[in-house]
């Protein structure tokens, strides 16, 4: 059964033959498994067998597989009983009440300080459009906002005299963001020209409506094209905000609070990024290095 199966991911799917060769290895595992509880045809294989078999799963030191190595097994599974059914149309498919784990994103590549800067010089004059972009690049350094947090923020989230912003997160809770004093004049003089008839939101496009985050986006690859001549994203601005208060002595808690991030694991990434950054600065300026 499985040298068919192999056949067809290879000719009909068009794997590699390295990933032919993962994925048949995986539903051999999970074959053996099924074998020792009795149920050896893939025909009597059931959900939980199949949860029972990945959360025994380990690597060969026997620590636990990374959520990418169980999606991976899953995904063999998937593809396995997908072929199954075309040849016995009536198998059921255990794998589809299976969950899959959530993989983590890759962080981007956080911006040095200098970077930062370069992209966040002060537009001269008084044009309102270069005004609001640059306001925009302050919410997503400055107070290292979300895209989506920054295109939703209202002007009257804005408190500049306290210095203190409302944001809307993730699953609609709302956070209190302090803004820098250095964020503060320009904020105050891009709201000052906001048109009269502006919408509620803080930044205002076309026919005085909100940004979308895809304009934000498009808006803040330009500024970094003319001030790096390389690309940014506005995550990347949110992700050197941590990066750079975790590198001034910031604690995990006090940038979790900031970020909006519900679990403390989601802002422990960090840590990583700010252990590599110690290595790479001992790597150059240690003697003993």
């Amino acid at each position: 059964m499985l040298d068919n199966f192999g056949a067809f991911l290879r000719q009909e799917r068009r794997y590699s033959e390295h990933t032919a060769r993962s994925y048949t290895t995986d539903v051999r595992a999970a074959m053996a498994y099924a074998t020792e509880h009795g149920r050896e045809s893939p025909e009597r294989w059931t959900t939980d067998l199949l949860r029972g078999h990945l959360a025994r799963c380990r690597r060969p030191d026997g620590s636990r597989l990374s959520a990418a190595s169980l999606a991976r097994k899953q995904s063999a599974l998937r593809t396995f009983f997908g072929w199954l059914k075309r040849q016995h149309p009536d198998v059921g498919d255990p794998t589809a009440a299976l969950r899959a784990p959530k993989i983590a994103k890759p962080l981007p590549r956080a911006l040095d300080a200098d970077a930062v800067m370069a992209m966040l010089q002060p537009p001269q004059g008084n044009d309102i459009k270069a005004l609001r972009d640059h306001a925009a690049l302050l919410l997503l350094y400055g107070l290292g906002l979300r895209v989506s947090e920054v295109a939703s923020l209202l002007d009257v989230d804005l408190d500049l005299a306290r210095h203190v912003a409302r944001v809307q997160g993730k699953g609609s809770k709302q956070r209190d963001v302090p803004i820098p004093a250095g964020c503060i004049p320009a904020l105050a003089a891009y709201r000052a020209l906001r048109p009269a008839t502006a919408g509620t939101r803080f930044l205002v496009g076309q026919n005085d409506g909100g940004l979308a985050t895809r304009t934000i986006a498009r808006m803040v690859d330009g500024a970094a094209l003319r001030a790096l001549g390389r690309h940014a994203s506005p995550h990347q601005l949110r992700h050197s905000f941590a990066t750079h208060l975790l590198a001034g002595g910031a604690n995990l808690r006090e940038i979790q609070t900031l970020l909006g991030h519900e679990n403390l694991s989601t802002t422990q990434r960090y840590t990583k990024v700010g252990i590599d950054r110690l290595f790479a600065i001992y790597d150059k300026a240690h003697p003993r290095a």
